[in-house]
């Protein structure tokens, strides 16, 4: 099949998919009023047409102590350049389309005490995407219990998000584009899994205008597999996170797109590493770090951000070259109230080792929201080409760019 035919199939899927929307709340509205009921356009970013955005169903037990319940389903469809050719050694992509749940999550929290809060969330993400139409297997996201003492400190024990990285940090619920930019999501992996057992302090000081966090974790663990190596052992993982901002700039929930709400500027810097991670059977080990920095704004219906991070796996193996992975982006999007869309553009380099030639993979990203309740309920489309250097993860022979069309709807209640 054509590549055009297939990138208009998924248009008119996710065509048909918002019709089946509307029509539902226009049902809903007619039932209620007894008779039809005209569809008005919002006039206000409050204001959207399935409705006002809501944060789930909360159930009281006593003073101080409560239940939160959250469901979020992310039905998608990609298309494009997805596989490749079907040689011993590909030299091309082929244009395919995938249907799946991206993201599947069921959310509890609440308060055990005044200031003694709770969050865990079950996920079965990617369920049915290609290869193989994944089945997940229900596991812990997040599972974490946290006690605040003042404004100016908490602490967390449990499973959450190590703690660099804006975009990152910033819940996927909340995002600008559909996915993450590919740098930041390689940077996630660099500890062994981004979401694991910390022990983190946070607070914040001056009104909000400077935050912080610090954390200690396990990193690789005995067992883990790193560089082709099984790990015998390795010292603790450190994460430190500062966070500034002007007064009368403090950022009022973190998110990458605050629907023409307020205002915000702020500019972060993190370290993270992770020293002697020791593999089973040599003598040879190594040490993790990372750094970044970003910096993020907005302003009424303007919303903008740019982001470096760069990490070094350093080898005591002789026969081995340190690797340097780095990337940078910067994004930008407008939120229009009244029809309540917002487009967005993204550009984003990723140099896949520093320390060799020709590893570069440039991103260009075009995206479009449209939220019938703010975040509960948005569709998304993004557009997005890539193109690699010749030694870059991604190139082919015949072929040195990568083009795909993401289309996603969000139903978060």
């Amino acid at each position: 099949m054509r590549p055009g035919r297939k990138i208009v199939q998924a248009v008119a899927t996710a065509a048909v998919a918002l019709l089946f929307f509307c029509g539902v709340s226009s049902a809903a509205d007619q039932g209620n009023s007894g008779g039809p009921v005209p569809i008005k356009m919002p006039i206000h970013e409050n204001e959207f047409l399935l409705g006002k955005e809501t944060k789930g169903v909360t159930l009281k037990a006593a003073e101080n102590t409560d239940l939160t319940l959250r469901v979020r389903l992310s039905p998608r469809i990609d298309a494009g350049d997805l596989i490749k050719s079907d040689e011993a050694t590909p030299t091309s992509y082929e244009t395919e389309s995938d249907f799946y749940l991206r993201r599947v999550r069921l959310e509890f929290s609440g308060h055990l005490a005044k200031n003694l809060t709770f969050n865990v969330i079950l996920r079965a993400d990617t369920n049915g995407q290609a290869p193989g139409k994944t089945k997940n297997t229900p596991s812990f996201l997040y599972a974490y219990g946290e006690y605040k003492f003042a404004d100016t400190l908490s602490v967390r024990f449990g499973k959450s998000k190590l703690p660099y990285s804006r975009v990152s940090l910033t819940s996927a619920a909340a995002q600008l584009f559909i996915e993450r930019p590919f740098s930041t999501e390689a940077a996630k992996a660099l500890f062994d899994d981004y979401y694991q057992p910390a022990l983190l302090l946070q607070g914040k000081v001056a009104g909000g205008t400077v935050a912080y966090a610090a954390a200690v974790a396990d990193g690789f663990e005995p067992g883990g597999t790193i560089s082709g190596n099984t790990v015998q052992k390795g010292g603790l993982l450190y994460v430190a996170r500062l966070a500034v901002s002007p007064p009368g700039w403090v950022e009022k929930g973190q998110s990458d797109a605050h629907l023409g709400r307020g205002r915000h500027l702020t500019l972060a810097a993190n370290y993270a590493a992770q020293s002697g991670i020791e593999y089973r059977g040599n003598t040879f080990e190594e040490d993790r770090s990372l750094w970044g920095a970003d910096l993020s704004g907005h302003w009424g219906g303007l919303t903008a951000q740019a982001e470096y991070n760069t990490w070094k796996e350093d080898y005591s193996n002789p026969a081995l070259i340190d690797k340097k992975p780095k990337g940078w982006y910067a994004q930008i999007g407008y939120f229009f109230p009244g029809v309540n869309v917002e487009p967005a553009v993204r550009y984003e380099v990723y140099d896949q080792n520093a320390n060799a030639t020709d590893k570069k993979q440039k991103t260009i990203t075009a995206g479009l929201n449209w939220y019938l309740r703010g975040h509960n309920v948005k569709v998304s489309a993004n557009v997005l080409q890539t193109k690699f250097d010749r030694s870059a993860t991604g190139f082919l022979a015949n072929d040195d760019k990568q083009n795909i069309v993401q289309l996603e709807s969000q139903l978060y209640f």
